[in-house]
Formats: C-alpha cells, sequence, structure tokens
C-alpha cells in the first residue's frame, strides 16, 4: 500500500516539526513541511500530494495564493485548515478529508459550541 503523501505549511517552525512528527507516527502517511510558502509552491510542482494541510501563521493572502495555485495544477488536491488542538484532533482533520471529500476542497472546524 503506498503511503498518503501531505504537505504541511506552517510559519512557526516548532509546531510544523511537532505536526510534521505526529503525522509520519501513522505508518500510512508521509507529511513534507516547510515554513515558506515559496518553497511549498515548489514542492508542490515537484511531488505528487494527496493532501496539504495549512498550519498556524499563513496570512489571508499567501493562503489565497496556495489555493489558487495549487487547485490550479491538481483541482481534485484536498487542501484543509489544521487549527490546533493535539494529535486526535490532528488525525479526525485529515482523516475527515481523506474519506469524506471526494469532490475538492474544504476546511475541518471543531466547533465545540456548535450542536
Amino acid at each position: 500500500m503506498q503511503k498518503i503523501q501531505i504537505l504541511v505549511i506552517c510559519m512557526h517552525e516548532e509546531i510544523l516539526q511537532t505536526i510534521l512528527r505526529l503525522i509520519n507516527n501513522n505508518e500510512n502517511w508521509n507529511a513534507t513541511g516547510t515554513s515558506n510558502v515559496e518553497n511549498a509552491i515548489e514542492f508542490f510542482h515537484q511531488h505528487a500530494f494527496d493532501l496539504v494541510l495549512l498550519g498556524s501563521g499563513i496570512s489571508d493572502e499567501e493562503e489565497n495564493k496556495i489555493k489558487k495555485i495549487f487547485t490550479h495544477q491538481n483541482p481534485q488536491i484536498k487542501i484543509i485548515q489544521h487549527f490546533g488542538g493535539g494529535s486526535g484532533l490532528l488525525s479526525n482533520e485529515i482523516f475527515a478529508a481523506l474519506s469524506d471529500n471526494k469532490g475538492g476542497n474544504f476546511n475541518v472546524i471543531d466547533n465545540p459550541f456548535e450542536k
């Protein structure tokens, strides 16, 4: 079975390293990460990713640029936000993106106040 390839973009290096470690603890996933948007675009052009995870510190302008370029190159790419909350939430965000979203992009938002 081929591993799910995940590109992680997060502007905070310590958080990025934690996310990469947590993702790579799953034997079915392989994460590559960067804290630089231009590097992320270069990685995306050079490798086939199944999922893009956006972490903290990305400006709205950078996020829009990423989404526009990535979806132009691969209209089926799944792009999700990671809002923190530990390894359980991170895994749930990834599993939801991989299983529920067959047709495009979406954000996974965990809202404890919503019924």
